[in-house]
């Protein structure tokens, strides 16, 4: 079984127009809804709300990093997309922001973080199908994710060798193939931009099927 794992923000509507070329038994969970900086927390949560047995894993950016948490009988593959293969500067300033979140008024975080979500989603390909089904996480569940990201508490090594994915024109990715092979990990660059799963969905499903 497939199970494809969201981004921090989106939630499993950001994988709408892959499903459909996914072949075998695929499920898009959503994430754990923890008020938690502890990534290894997050993960726990995770491994606890999935079927039995060991799964292939197709996971998007702060999904990745949850998967990579997850004890290595539940992980037969990991394939992320977009996700931090180490703790970047990106982690720094997820921490930072994660900070300030609570302090937002209710309404100016919605207003704020819905604007924000839409903008990034439009700018990787959603549709209006896919914007209408996005949820907004909590600012509280938000703000612990990006604390958890800038507290990087994960294993030295994902559960399996894993493939990093990622697309060309991804504003969040600071490193290259050569780094991230070097760093024990296969590398797929592909069209599109931090979620090729929507802009380019055959690319990815291509790989996939190919992959095994």
């Amino acid at each position: 079984m497939w199970i494809l794992l969201p981004g921090i923000q989106a939630g499993p509507a950001e994988f709408r127009r892959l499903l459909p070329l996914l072949r075998g038994e695929v499920r898009a969970l959503p994430l754990p809804q923890l008020v938690s900086s502890d990534l290894r927390e997050h993960s726990a949560a995770l491994a606890s709300t999935l079927p039995d047995g060991a799964h292939h894993f197709l996971a998007a950016s702060f999904g990745g990093l949850l998967a990579w948490g997850l004890p290595a009988e539940r992980v037969r593959s990991l394939t992320t997309l977009g996700t931090l293969p180490w703790r970047t500067d990106a982690a720094e300033r997820s921490g930072r922001i994660g900070r300030l979140l609570p302090l937002l008024p209710g309404l100016v975080y919605r207003q704020t973080y819905r604007a924000r979500i839409r903008q990034s989603l439009t700018a990787d390909g959603a549709d209006g199908d896919v914007l209408a089904a996005v949820t907004l996480p909590p600012a509280e569940v938000l703000a612990g994710r990006l604390r958890a990201i800038a507290g990087w508490q994960l294993p030295p090594r994902p559960p399996v060798r894993a493939t990093w994915m990622w697309g060309v024109t991804d504003p969040w990715v600071t490193w290259d193939k050569a780094g991230v092979e070097a760093a024990g990990h296969d590398a797929i660059v592909l069209p599109g931009g931090h979620r090729p799963h929507l802009s380019h969905p055959s690319e990815v499903a291509r790989w996939l099927h190919g992959s095994g």
